[in-house]
C-alpha cells in the first residue's frame, strides 16, 4: 500500500483549509473530512487489489469499499501512516512526551486490544 500518497492527500486537504494548527468545524467537514471519506474508498480498493480478498456475505458479496469495516480499517490505516509521521515531527519518538509517536503508537493499539477483548468475551459496543 502506498501510504504516501494517503498521506500527501490528507496534507493537501489540511492546507487547502489552513488547517495545519487550527480547526474551524466547517471548512474541516466541508474539505478534510469528505477527502477522508475519498481516501477510505480508494484505500478499501488497495487493500482490496493487495489482498485479493472481497468481503462474503453468504448469499452476497461485497467490495472492500463497500463493507463498513474494511472502510473504517483502510481510514485508520490511512491516517496511521499520517498520525505517525505527524507526531513524531511535532514530538519525537520518547516515551516522556505524551502525543509522542512510540505513545501514539500504544494508544492505538491498546484501543485495538479493548475491541479484541470486547468480542473475546461476548460484548458488544451497544449493550455496554
Amino acid at each position: 500500500m502506498d501510504y504516501r500518497t494517503y498521506m500527501k492527500r490528507i496534507e493537501f486537504a489540511l492546507d487547502k483549509i489552513k488547517a495545519t494548527d487550527e480547526i474551524q468545524e466547517s471548512p474541516w467537514q466541508e474539505v478534510v473530512v469528505r477527502e477522508l471519506n475519498e481516501i477510505s474508498k480508494d484505500c478499501a480498493k488497495d487493500l482490496q487489489t493487495e489482498t485479493g480478498q472481497i468481503s462474503n456475505k453468504g448469499d452476497y458479496q461485497l467490495e472492500l469499499d463497500e463493507w463498513p469495516p474494511t472502510r473504517i480499517l483502510s481510514l485508520m490505516l490511512a491516517l496511521s501512516a499520517w498520525v505517525g509521521w505527524i507526531m513524531h515531527e511535532k514530538h519525537g519518538s520518547g516515551v516522556e512526551q505524551p502525543f509522542s509517536s512510540r505513545v501514539c503508537l500504544q494508544m492505538i493499539q491498546e484501543a485495538f486490544e479493548y475491541g479484541v477483548h470486547l468480542s473475546v468475551h461476548k460484548q458488544i459496543p451497544q449493550s455496554l
